[in-house]
């Protein structure tokens, strides 16, 4: 027969490593030996030690008296220490305390064992009972006496008893406290031996022994107790990391305790282990106790607790912890069968820390409190715990409901530390998603938080298995708030209403909360300048349903209209708050069309008018995020339509047509809307283009057609971006179907599609060249294009050049000089004119003030110098009023009085030479229509070309100008001269020369200098037709106008021309003309 049973500590206790000490009381089969009283004990024939004493094993009871005397010479010895040691490490090295215990235990194991033996032969309990009744009373008193010093220890050796040394520990503190620990346990196991002798009077002796029960538990609580004093309590603090066992021994002598009662209880049906563990609670929640039962007699009651509810919620909860071993020990975690759940007391708790103003936030520490009791119970109830909501239904909401208008979830740390304006509608949505599912940390959460979490898994995980669980919820929160009650919620408040109604969606019933709560929230329809803030969250909180009906897959139809009326209202206001609502909106809106591909919840319910005025309304920033949802779900309805006939994509593809497609039409005209969202413009005309062609029926209901769409998008001169007419052909053009089908609908496409090439060709400066090759691609394979190349090198070269262009345009000028009727060249022209059609509408788009020094603006005027100096054949129609070419002319060239584009001249001037030399190749001398074009030209652009350098002394001729005199032909020049002369060259009739007079009188001077620079020509033509005007206004002004010294320079540098020296004709010719005028210096001038 062994004795050899102690504790064996295994220091603090890791929160983390439930194994038992195969060394401890457990693992000796204590609670098996007490439960499973064994009845083959024989001490017939064995001696036994007691207190170093051996003797008879069958006699040794008779000495009882005295073994109880040796017992209490040992428990005094450790007993001195009940008092700290002052002086460090001050203790009897020579004695062996842990000794002492053993010798106590093998007694009361021996007297154990014995009683049990006896227990069941009636003759030896006759004899031996009356025998040692009194001693064993006397035993029992001195035991009780024993436990009665409990209370006497100083905090140190409860708080620090525990000793990774085990036995081999020295210090008697230790040994004294873990013989408290053992002696209790056994005290048990003889309660329950002397039970069974006294069968008669079973019922008195249960109570003793249940007693025995809760005095027991009671004194362990008064360990617990002193723990939880010692714990620092806040914010941070995680009690599940905190346990209330002093020392392995604890929880071991905690453990046998539990299996012990409650499998006792399963016999004889008596109080179950949280019976007891609740009659001592109960005496610390009671703040009127005067006394409490103990051991040997009446003392003072537990200590008082400050926060007595939190302590009890924790030490049931690593109580509940314990119901994880199995009966052998082994640690099952919540799977363990023996696991009961404590809730009736947990109930209790609540409700007595509501009573003592947890409800209304009267306790200092309230929610400090707690966030440090919510995960305790949220551990029990969600993992250990049959499900049961009435602790957080009725104890834990009512430690909110009065209060949700504090700031509870104002944070700040963690992710979500932002203030609730900068919180989007998915934000506040995915917040109270990872708060349910735990993705979050417990020291940056708040008691609030921590509730929704709590509540949210315990619906997600229980709500679909048992409808009374909700339903609870549900009549406990619905019935707390009405509609003016949240309509005076502060901001803070607001927000806990949102998070706790969004949580309550999620995890029940989502339509049924989502529409009370849309109810309960005020109206958004109304903008109120005082609080802003709490309109923007209230339409936020609003905009989560949203979410949460597409996150869940639910039809939108029976909670559209609280959102439909405030939409079409706020579209059309211009102040912040309409403009930040409708920005969430949108983005809700975005993220519910992107996410769902079938387009079957009712989505078209949100695709309405209010699109057409946001757009005119909104940041020009939020114009991309509008245009590129609008796109995105067109093309997956289109998708939709095509591959299973969705009702709910063709509702939206109806709406777009209804709503969206007048709006874009308006917005390709808009180059500061479509700027940077010209692709998302142009995607849109694609779609509906070809949404038109797929379903022509639907297009027209909405007065829109294929070809009133192409036109528009192709050909309108009022597109100013031409990168959208740019993609919007390019994206067209990669479907041989689609241009057939568009052929077939449009009978000048072909016509339309070069047009269009050339616009962007023109003004497209620095656009994307891809796309552009795709469109010059596609002309390059029409026949009448590719009859305009004179040979197959010049169209390969066309297809090659990086200004394809300039390229055709030269193409256009080679082909006409090769036809040789009239017939053919009138009808060639008429044809060329139509791919240039409304280029003088369009051509200067582009260029504005600040853009006519960059390379699109002399882009363009090259492209335009270049055509007027290659086809103005082509483009001049001879007595038509508005020929194309007088038209272009008039447009990017002459600059009206007063006219708010005085920059033109200065690109004007940089195809100067081109403009004149192309308008050479016209008839001229039989067109006073052009003569007429050609004096403006001069007139306008004769002071920008010869300008003034040295203050005024000389005058600079720009190259640009003297290049026509170089190229033009001599009949053509003589016409310039002619009209130079004619009207800028003469007096007026008070003799005052023209002002542009002076500038012509330098031209000439320059082409006469520059020699041979010039044909001769232009010398003759300065002698025949300039001569007569510069004599004759010589002899008309007054003797001190500068126009005498010119005059005489110029007969100076006519006679020093090489021409003049080298030509007779020309000398013969001046003096003719000299002699003629009879000019007073002609002496002087031989």
């Amino acid at each position: 027969m062994d004795f050899d049973a102690v504790c064996n500590c295994g220091g603090k206790v890791n929160v983390n490593d439930w194994q038992l000490n195969r060394s401890g009381l457990f693992y000796h089969k204590e609670v098996e030996n007490a439960l499973f009283l064994q009845t083959e004990y024989s001490f017939s024939h064995r001696e036994v030690s007691l207190f170093n004493c051996v003797m008879p094993g069958a006699i040794a009871v008779m000495n009882l008296k005295h073994l109880t005397s040796c017992m209490e010479m040992q428990l005094k010895i450790l007993s001195r220490h009940n008092r700290s040691i002052t002086i460090s490490g001050a203790c009897d090295d020579r004695r062996d305390y842990f000794s002492i215990r053993k010798m106590v235990c093998e007694f009361i194991l021996y007297f154990r064992a014995y009683m049990n033996s006896i227990r069941w032969d009636l003759s030896i309990l006759e004899i031996i009972e009356p025998e040692i009744s009194k001693d064993v009373d006397t035993l029992f008193g001195s035991i009780k006496q024993f436990f009665s010093t409990l209370h006497s220890i100083p905090d140190s050796t409860l708080l620090y008893a525990a000793s990774n040394l085990g036995n081999k520990c020295k210090q008697p503190e230790f040994h004294l406290y873990h013989m408290h620990i053992e002696l209790r346990w056994f005290f048990v196991t003889l309660m329950r031996a002397r039970t069974m002798w006294y069968q008669d009077s079973i019922h008195m002796q249960l109570e003793e022994f249940e007693n025995t029960f809760a005095t027991v538990i009671n004194d362990l609580i008064y360990s617990a107790l002193k723990v939880f004093e010692r714990l620092s309590l806040n914010w941070t603090t995680d009690l599940k990391q905190k346990t209330p066992y002093n020392c392995t021994c604890i929880r071991e002598l905690w453990l046998m305790l539990q299996i012990f009662i409650d499998n006792f209880e399963e016999r004889v049906k008596t109080k179950v282990f949280w019976d007891h563990v609740n009659v001592c609670i109960n005496k610390i929640l009671d703040k009127n106790q005067t006394e409490v039962m103990s051991w040997h007699r009446r003392v003072s009651p537990l200590s008082d607790c400050k926060n007595s509810e939190l302590f009890c919620i924790w030490i049931i909860y690593h109580l509940s912890l314990l119901y994880g071993y199995s009966s052998d020990g082994i640690y099952l975690q919540s799977s363990s069968p023996r696991i009961r759940s404590n809730y009736e007391q947990v109930e209790k708790i609540l409700k007595v820390y509501v009573c003592k103003g947890g409800k209304d936030g009267e306790r200092d520490e309230l929610d400090t409190e707690l966030k440090i009791i919510i995960p305790l119970l949220h551990d029990l109830i969600i993992n250990w715990w049959k499900p049961r909501i009435s602790v957080v239904s009725l104890g834990l909401w009512d430690c909110f409901h009065k209060r949700l208008d504090q700031p509870f979830l104002q944070q700040t740390s963690g992710p979500w530390a932002l203030s609730f304006e900068k919180k989007s509608a998915a934000d506040i949505l995915k917040q109270i998603n990872d708060r349910i599912d735990g993705k979050f940390e417990q020291s940056k959460e708040s008691s609030y938080s921590m509730f929704l979490h709590l509540l949210g898994t315990f619906l997600k995980n229980y709500s679909k298995m048992d409808a009374k669980y909700w339903n609870q919820v549900k009549g406990r929160v619905y019935t707390r708030f009405s509609k003016s009650k949240v309509r005076e919620f502060s901001e803070s408040g607001l927000y806990n209403f949102i998070s706790l109604f969004i949580t309550l969606a999620i995890t029940a019933d989502t339509t049924n909360v989502c529409l009370t709560m849309l109810e309960l929230l005020p109206s958004t329809n109304e903008v109120n300048n005082e609080n802003n803030k709490k309109h923007n969250l209230v339409w936020k909180g609003k905009l989560v349903c949203l979410l949460l009906f597409n996150e869940k897959g639910l039809s939108f139809s029976s909670i559209a209209n609280h959102f439909t009326e405030t939409i079409n209202l706020i579209s059309c206001r211009k102040d912040e708050v309409s403009r930040s609502m409708m920005t969430n909106f949108v983005d809700v809106l975005n993220k519910i069309l992107s996410g769902n591909e079938k387009m079957d919840l009712g989505e078209h319910h949100f695709i309405g008018g209010w699109i057409d005025r946001y757009l005119l309304e909104c940041p020009k920033n939020r114009i991309a995020a509008l245009l590129g949802m609008l796109a995105n779900v067109f093309e997956k309805c289109v998708l939709q339509v095509s591959c299973d006939n969705s009702d709910g994509a063709r509702k939206i593809l109806d709406a777009l047509w209804c709503f969206v497609a007048s709006r874009v039409r308006q917005l390709v005209f808009d180059p500061v809307l479509s700027g940077d969202n010209y692709k998302d413009i142009a995607k849109l005309a694609v779609i509906f283009t070809l949404e038109g062609i797929r379903d022509p029926a639907t297009a027209k209901k909405y007065k829109h057609s294929v070809a009133s769409l192409f036109q528009h998008f192709a050909a309108s001169i009022f597109i100013k971006d031409t990168r959208i007419t740019q993609y919007y052909l390019a994206s067209l053009l990669e479907d041989s179907q689609t241009v057939r089908s568009l052929k077939t609908e449009i009978v000048n496409f072909d016509t339309t599609l070069i047009q269009a090439w050339v616009k962007c060709s023109i003004v497209g400066h620095g656009t994307d060249k891809e796309e552009l090759k795709i469109l010059q691609y596609y002309i390059t394979e029409i026949y009448e294009i590719q009859d305009i190349f004179v040979s197959a090198d010049d169209l390969q070269e066309f297809r090659n050049s990086n200004e394809p262009i300039l390229t055709f345009i030269i193409s256009l000028m080679k082909r006409q000089n090769l036809l040789k009727s009239e017939q053919e060249r009138f009808h060639y022209s008429a044809k060329c004119r139509t791919y240039f059609k409304n280029l003088e509408k369009w051509v200067l788009i582009p260029i504005t003030e600040e853009t006519r020094d960059s390379e699109a603006a002399f882009w363009i005027y090259r492209c335009l110098g270049t055509l007027i100096l290659c086809i103005s054949p082509i483009l001049y129609t001879k007595n038509q009023p508005n020929d194309m070419l007088r038209t272009l002319v008039n447009k990017v060239i002459l600059v009206p009085e007063n006219s708010t584009q005085p920059y033109i001249k200065q690109l004007g001037k940089r195809i100067f030479s081109m403009m004149i030399l192309g308008l050479e190749k016209l008839n001229v001398k039989g067109d006073i229509i052009l003569q007429a074009m050609i004096r403006d030209i001069f007139d306008q652009y004769l002071p920008i070309l010869i300008t003034e350098i040295n203050s005024g002394a000389s005058f600079k001729i720009s190259d640009i100008l003297l290049k026509c005199f170089k190229e033009a032909t001599c009949e053509f020049m003589r016409s310039i001269f002619e009209m130079l002369m004619s009207n800028f060259y003469s007096t007026s009739s008070d003799n005052v020369m023209h002002k542009h007079s002076i500038l012509i009188t330098w031209l000439i001077k320059t082409l006469l200098k520059d020699g041979k620079t010039y044909p001769r020509y232009i010398v003759e033509h300065i002698i025949q037709v300039c001569l007569p005007n510069i004599f004759g206004c010589y002899m008309k002004v007054h003797d001190h106008h500068p126009h005498k010294l010119h005059t005489i320079d110029f007969i100076s540098d006519v006679i020093k021309s090489p021409y003049y020296e080298e030509n007779k004709i020309i000398r013969v010719f001046f003096s003719e003309k000299n002699s003629r005028l009879s000019f007073p210096l002609r002496c002087e001038s031989t």
